[in-house]
């Protein structure tokens, strides 16, 4: 099975959040791609049976969080149809608020199958509930 795992860093949080779900996921046998949303392909996507998706949370500090500028581009940009389980994670600063909202009304009209598990974390560094989450995802 593939993984491909795709973010959006600003400060390299994200990116280390993608590094350890990737590492996680080649750990239980997965053929595991990481890429930023900057480098990936259409083919990456289509090659994938599973996505992850994840960028930093953008916005005020209670209110109006929402993807950054450049993983909504990204998303956007994706061709309808891709039937793809999907998992979001995220990075935040305070509250992470209706980002998985934002992220999943991005997302709906492209065909992909968003889970409701999500990944957050403030550091980048996957906890083992994380990581038990991201190996039920397999499944």
């Amino acid at each position: 099975m593939k993984a491909l795992v795709v973010y959006s860093s600003k400060t390299g949080t994200t990116e280390k959040m993608a590094s350890q779900i990737a590492a996680h996921l080649a750990e239980n046998n997965m053929d595991v791609k990481l890429s930023s949303i900057s480098e990936v392909t259409l083919k990456d996507i289509e090659q994938a049976d599973r996505l992850y998706m994840g960028t930093w949370t953008s916005g005020f500090m209670i209110f109006g969080q929402r993807p950054e500028k450049e993983w909504e581009k990204f998303s956007s940009n994706l061709p309808v149809g891709i039937i793809k389980r999907t998992t979001l994670f995220t990075t935040y600063k305070l509250l992470t608020g209706s980002m998985f909202k934002n992220m999943r009304r991005e997302l709906s009209y492209k065909g992909l199958r968003v889970e409701r598990n999500v990944l957050k974390s403030k550091t980048g560094i996957l906890t083992d509930v994380q990581k038990q989450i991201l190996t039920q995802s397999l499944n």
